[in-house]
């Protein structure tokens, strides 16, 4: 047996062949059988199982594994770190002409616990399963494309499908598993869960994607990936991933050492109408709404608009969104005069685009002959985006001087002519990262760092378009993207009816806040769907603990009818508003600390959705949740504060640390602690 004893983690290997047989933490031995990495190339895959030699070196603070045949060499070094990390990295070298084409790497098989347990996943703001393999994994069910992919498992992409580059398995009565990849240039990268049926547990892994796939005969992993046992849960395991985060180049400042502009700060509460984009297509009824809800609320609005070219349907002839039948009626001008109309009562407005996608049907795809610029997959086909085939959507590639340009275009048109406060492009934080293989592209074949880069240089080209004083967001929140946009639209936070729960039904996955206890006070974030179609408890809860963890008011649509007869949805909104004008400072430019562990009543709120089969089913589960929601916030002076806020129609009494507080019906509370 080998040990690298020089962490705080022993990790013990085969001698014979380096297989990770175990790992040793808090006085136990955690038994697993790891054959650490897989290496796929133009002449088949091969493995430790396939290797005729093995060896290693060891060094005061550093070990290094060699498996070797007559076709490649692996290597593979650990490096002791601080606080219990181990650093991993490999490099591959093969001979004869053979090409590296993918490296799975690393490789941890047999995870589980016998108590209940847990999955951390950066799946958008992000994603706590309990018990995954019981609620997901085992269950064999197909994932949606738009959170991933698999069945039986569950994989996604870097940058962007996954929004950090870290996930944690844990059981709170036990320890945890902290699994990180520290890759300040965010290469495309996969990771991966899939079910291990013979133990009844997870298998880790993360699949890399060497520059040049296909054609080079060298990959030398151009991060390092992290492991750290703990003990603790998803917040510990996210405050040891913040310490890095931090630090990185889309970090370089706070918000409060940054140029935010007044439209931004002054905004009280977004108004997205993303799930009813007819109503933005209606545009009296829009305009005297925003009026009605500025009024009643008394607070700066800002519109998050879909349907301001009278198409209420997601990319409908994207990028052309004036289309010739809407450039016949006279729409650009009249948009132009409703946008000042809009101006004129302090209501600002950015509409919805896409930055990634081209319908393959509209007359620009081929004045400028775009299948040159689409995205290739390995066999050279163009590849078709998945969403309504009746729109044949087509990814653009990123690096393309066409698509950079176009998105300029696009928004110098829809934003500056028209009048617009800035522009939502969609998709760039929230889709993932695809390679590509078309060798006229350029970038290099495959994987690296290319997506990103050139989606940087298309943003920073689109701000230095409309200028410093109007907003840019898009959707999601991909860390790797703070340093371009000036908020992020999140909505998955009051998804508990869809998400994972689209596939497992239970209940079993809840929304954690990820992105405001990482980058809290160095991004801004609106959104979530918030509907006044919605029940009341279910409105009420979610777009109060969206405001309490940190993001901008914000609410779903509002039609007219909804406005004038649903007073008590109003109430709930202004109560919120409120709150946020009244700590604005605070929650700008301060971030979310914690959730603290606290007891108090509960009451069931029953969540809705619809299930990914077809014809879709609905279904609905019930879970008690506390009649107090409170969070430790940390203000822009660095000081703590416990913030709460009350559902019940009653006084309520939380308990933290001993200490009781006692919290007025339907009401917020905030404490210096």
């Amino acid at each position: 047996m080998i040990t690298f004893e020089k962490g705080q983690i022993p990790l013990l290997f085969d001698d014979k062949n380096g297989y990770l047989n175990g790992i040793e933490y808090n006085g136990k031995t955690i038994s697993l059988c790891s054959k650490l990495w897989r290496v796929e190339t133009n002449a088949g895959a091969f493995e430790i199982k396939d290797m005729t030699s093995f060896r290693t070196q060891a060094y005061s603070d550093m070990l290094k594994l060699f498996w070797e045949n007559e076709k490649a060499l692996v290597a593979v070094t650990l490096r002791a770190g601080d606080d219990g990390k181990i650093y991993w990295n490999i490099n591959v070298d093969l001979y004869g002409g053979i090409c590296v084409n993918k490296v799975i790497f690393p490789i941890f098989e047999g995870l589980r616990f016998e108590s209940d347990n847990y999955l951390l996943v950066g799946y958008q703001s992000g994603t706590l399963l309990k018990n995954p393999v019981d609620s997901l994994f085992s269950k064999n069910k197909q994932v949606p494309f738009w959170m991933g992919r698999g069945k039986g498992a569950y994989e996604n992409d870097y940058p962007a499908g996954l929004s950090y580059q870290y996930t944690s398995f844990y059981s709170p009565s036990d320890f945890g598993y902290y699994f990180a990849t520290e890759d300040e240039n965010a290469n495309i990268k996969t990771f991966s869960w899939a079910y291990n049926e013979e133990i009844c547990g997870i298998d880790f892994s993360i699949i890399n994607y060497p520059e040049n796939m296909g054609k080079t005969s060298n990959y030398c992993m151009p991060y390092e990936f992290v492991l750290k046992l703990f003990v603790g849960d998803w917040q510990d395991a996210t405050k040891v991933y913040r310490s890095w985060a931090i630090k990185q180049k889309w970090c370089k400042e706070k918000l409060s050492e940054k140029y935010l502009s007044e439209k931004l700060v002054k905004t009280d509460l977004w108004r997205v109408n993303h799930t009813n984009g007819k109503l933005g297509t209606r545009t009296e009824e829009y305009f005297k709404t925003s009026l009605m809800l500025r009024d009643y609320l008394e607070c700066n609005i800002a519109l998050h608009w879909y349907g301001w070219n009278l198409n209420h349907e997601h990319d409908w002839d994207t990028p052309d969104y004036f289309n010739d039948e809407i450039r016949k009626i006279g729409w650009p001008e009249k948009l132009k005069e409703w946008n000042k109309r809009f101006s004129d009562e302090g209501i600002i407005k950015i509409p919805y685009t896409n930055a990634r996608l081209w319908e393959r049907t509209t007359k620009s795809w081929e004045d400028f002959n775009i299948t040159a610029a689409a995205i290739k997959v390995s066999s050279g086909e163009i590849s078709n985006e998945p969403w309504t085939p009746q729109q044949h959507l087509v990814t653009i590639c990123p690096t393309c001087a066409v698509w950079q340009n176009k998105v300029v275009d696009m928004c110098r048109e829809y934003v500056l002519d028209e009048g617009f406060d800035g522009v939502y492009l969609d998709q760039v934080a929230s889709f993932n990262a695809m390679l590509c293989f078309d060798e006229s592209h350029p970038h290099p074949i495959g994987g690296g760092s290319w997506w990103n880069d050139s989606y940087h240089t298309m943003m920073r080209n689109v701000k230095a378009l409309i200028g410093k004083d109007r907003i840019m967001t898009t959707e999601s929140c991909c860390e790797s993207y703070i340093d371009v946009f000036d908020l992020f639209l999140v909505l998955d936070t009051c998804f508990q009816h869809t998400a994972f729960n689209a596939v497992t039904h239970s209940g079993d996955s809840v929304a954690v806040p990820l992105f405001a206890m990482i980058y809290g006070d160095y991004a801004l974030s609106y959104g979530s769907i918030c509907c006044f179609p919605d029940n009341l408890d279910r409105f009420e809860f979610n777009y109060i603990r969206n405001i309490l963890w940190g993001m901008i008011p914000s609410i779903e649509a509002g039609e007219l009818s909804e406005l004038e007869n649903q007073k008590d949805f109003l109430d709930v909104i202004k109560r919120g508003t409120d709150f946020f004008k009244a700590n604005k400072e605070d929650i700008i430019y301060g971030r979310l600390l914690e959730i603290p562990k606290y007891s108090c009543d509960t009451y069931d709120i029953t969540w809705q959705g619809t299930s990914e089969v077809n014809p879709p089913e609905v279904y609905e589960f019930t879970q008690s949740v506390p009649k107090v929601c409170a969070v430790i916030w940390l203000d822009a002076q660095n000081n703590k504060k416990l913030y709460a806020y009350n559902y019940s129609d009653k006084k309520s009494v939380i308990e933290i640390d001993g200490k009781k507080y006692e919290i007025d019906a339907k009401n917020f509370f905030v404490e210096n602690l």
